[in-house]
């Protein structure tokens, strides 16, 4: 029975206060993130002890493979993942959505630190487990993640930890005059969308409609855009995503260099400054797929946060239902 009746709004404000209160949660879990996601379907599985919710999942799917449904809880459960038998319970609470959407996959990949011996105790139970030794790049999300503690620690502090190259590129900018500001305004989601194309042009690479921003503002209120200025003209435009303790740079697109200004770097350090600010503990800069120098990326996202180790998820859970769409889903990409 625990699939949530969407019209009992009693019950659906007690899951939306769970999912915010747990530990487990993720922005990914919450019931918001299908406003963004508006092309899949959405459902909510949850166990109760004594008559209140104990454990949750968020579920999302989309048609993938032969018409049938990919089905995926992005970045859940939201309950111990250690505690197997209770995801166990989460997943069986969930079958009737298997048919319900004539699905072949139900996904799970929770923020959980790498741990190849829990891994093996869900293969045990028979489930499928993909982690060590895949492809790094056919995950759902990204395996890395570069964080950066803030909490506990002077503009001074974290400054001291980032590399001298992005020390250098963040003082020549102040020192040019580079101005920031924050807001959610449409004139700031417009040239945030008129950076993001241009910066997608220069670099071959497709991006999202602008409905899409729209969405997530909409949905988040307190999802905010910061735009960098320098001499009157945006160089620089970032999405940042505070929930709970961390503040999350979600989205980003830059100009080229304007003389020696490096645009994303005084943006980056804008965002930590507002971190701090909202009181938060951690500054999250996203995924990686390498964490190689020479990849790009990852160089940028190391020269702030090279104080912090960075983050390696466990990876995906598969409750596979079909195993031949399942086989075409997980090859898919492969020639």
């Amino acid at each position: 029975m625990p699939i949530l009746d969407k019209n009992d709004s009693a019950k659906v404000q007690e899951y939306e206060d769970f999912i915010k209160n747990s530990p487990y949660s993720n922005a990914m879990q919450d019931m918001s993130w299908a406003k963004v996601k508006n092309n899949w379907i959405n459902e909510y599985v949850y166990l109760e002890e004594n008559d209140k919710i104990s454990a949750a999942m968020s579920v999302l799917g989309i048609k993938a493979i032969d018409d049938k449904m990919f089905l995926y809880a992005p970045r859940g459960p939201v309950c111990d993942f250690y505690d197997i038998e209770t995801t166990k319970k989460l997943i069986d609470e969930a079958k009737p959505l298997f048919e319900k959407y004539n699905a072949f996959l139900l996904r799970m990949d929770p923020c959980v630190q790498n741990d190849q011996d829990l891994v093996k105790k869900y293969r045990d139970q028979g489930f499928t487990f993909r982690s060590d030794g895949e492809d790094i790049h056919s995950f759902s999300n990204p395996r890395y993640e570069i964080m950066l503690t803030v909490e506990g620690k002077s503009e001074e502090d974290l400054m001291a930890g980032f590399s001298s190259m992005t020390r250098r590129h963040i003082r020549t900018a102040i020192k040019a005059g580079v101005s920031t500001r924050w807001s959610r305004s449409q004139e700031d989601l417009d040239t945030f969308y008129s950076l993001t194309e241009i910066m997608a042009n220069r670099h071959g690479i497709t991006y999202r409609p602008k409905e899409y921003f729209e969405r997530l503002l909409a949905a988040f209120p307190q999802i905010e855009i910061c735009t960098c200025e320098y001499e009157g003209e945006p160089i620089a435009s970032m999405i940042a995503f505070p929930y709970k303790d961390t503040l999350w740079y979600i989205y980003g697109a830059t100009q080229t260099m304007r003389g020696k200004i490096s645009p994303g770097y005084i943006c980056i350090w804008d965002l930590i400054q507002r971190a701090k600010k909202l009181n938060l503990k951690k500054f999250n800069m996203g995924g990686v797929y390498s964490l190689s120098v020479d990849d790009g990326l990852y160089f940028f996202k190391y020269g702030f946060c090279k104080a912090d180790e960075p983050c390696l998820w466990i990876g995906d859970l598969d409750v596979v239902i079909d195993d031949d769409a399942y086989s075409k889903f997980i090859n898919r990409n492969k020639k």
